[in-house]
């Protein structure tokens, strides 16, 4: 009689599979989740990477005419950068941003001359103050710094790496002559 029972039980294998399936699935399900949330974080850090880059282009080199030399404002580069991030990034609205150009004034003299910044947004971000160029008063920084705390497109603490408390900073800094 226990040839008989081991024999069928060896016979018997129907479910092993269901069971294995049943285990490995939510290990499955949470790696591919937590791989859509990593690749929606790296895009986000190219949009931010890319509207900053845009602003403080803008704000460097002003309009596309040689002629007409005119800084724009910082409200239209901040603008700008807006436009960028809200085109990708829809609660990017109320986003944290700094402009740093030469259309606000100067601070300082000589070789310590800064231009003067100006903040957007709904709160102040938390910016590292800008440094004086090494080269000023011939050469000044325009700078364009962001602030973006994104939420996870796929909620739930077993789909987040990276916490609740992810802040994306990016500063783009760029030459330019006064």
């Amino acid at each position: 009689m226990g040839e008989a029972l081991e024999s069928a039980l060896r016979r018997d294998r129907t479910g092993q599979s269901l069971i294995e399936a049943a285990l490995i699935l939510p290990l499955l399900i949470m790696l591919a989740f937590n791989a859509i949330n990593v690749g929606y974080f790296f895009c986000v850090c190219l949009n931010l990477t890319t509207a900053s880059r845009m602003g403080v282009g803008y704000s460097a080199s002003g309009t596309s005419s040689v002629l007409q030399a005119a800084v724009p404002s910082a409200s239209t580069v901040s603008s700008l950068v807006y436009e960028n991030l809200t085109g990708t990034l829809p609660s990017a609205v109320h986003t944290p941003i700094r402009v740093c150009t030469l259309a606000l004034g100067l601070t300082g003299s000589g070789s310590s001359q800064i231009p003067n910044c100006a903040s957007y947004g709904a709160h102040p971000g938390t910016f590292a103050s800008l440094q004086p160029d090494p080269e000023a008063p011939y050469l000044l920084l325009h700078s364009v710094d962001v602030e973006y705390a994104p939420t996870p497109l796929i909620p739930g603490s077993a789909f987040n790496l990276f916490g609740s408390s992810l802040v994306f900073h990016r500063t783009t800094i760029m030459r330019a002559m006064p």
